[in-house]
């Protein structure tokens, strides 16, 4: 063999180490897949829930024998059901008596308890609400979320 043949089939043999030393390089890990970052959904509102009328209420605010229909001598309590609130929202109901459009009572409080809550108003008066048509708005963080109505008999 020449030279110029021992030189080709050198230069070839290199060829072939470089090929395979490059072919059985390690090869890069597939980069496993990022899960999708899922956003939780906002909070649910808060809202009255429920603005039940009755003759009284228990220990726990809640309405003991219900009814939309009064004496005028009656004391005409509202027991109102918030859920999704938080500490220091405010509840805010409006008594008014239909037949004139006027303001009978206002009152408020700020809810203590996150989550449900159940709170007690009432209304009455000395001489005896008039026959009539009355309503109750009950606003919660100043937006009006529930109206009810109830009648005053004689």
């Amino acid at each position: 063999m020449n030279k110029r043949t021992m030189f080709s089939i050198g230069v070839i043999l290199l060829l072939a180490v470089v090929v395979g030393l490059v072919g059985c390089g390690k090869k890069e890990e597939p980069k496993p897949a990022q899960a999708p970052v899922v956003q939780a959904p906002p909070p649910p509102a808060p809202a009255v829930a429920s603005l039940t009328f009755a003759k009284g209420v228990d220990v726990n605010w809640t309405a003991v024998n219900p009814t939309a229909e009064f004496k005028g001598s009656d004391r005409i309590n509202a027991s109102i059901r918030t859920e999704n609130v938080v500490p220091g929202n405010q509840l805010l109901v409006r008594w008014l008596y239909l037949g004139t459009n006027q303001l009978v009572k206002a009152d408020s409080v700020a809810l203590k308890e996150a989550g449900l809550n159940n709170s007690a108003f009432y209304i009455e008066r000395a001489k005896g609400l008039p026959p009539g048509e009355y309503k109750l708005d009950a606003y919660l963080n100043g937006a009006l979320a529930k109206s009810a109505g109830f009648k005053v008999v004689k």
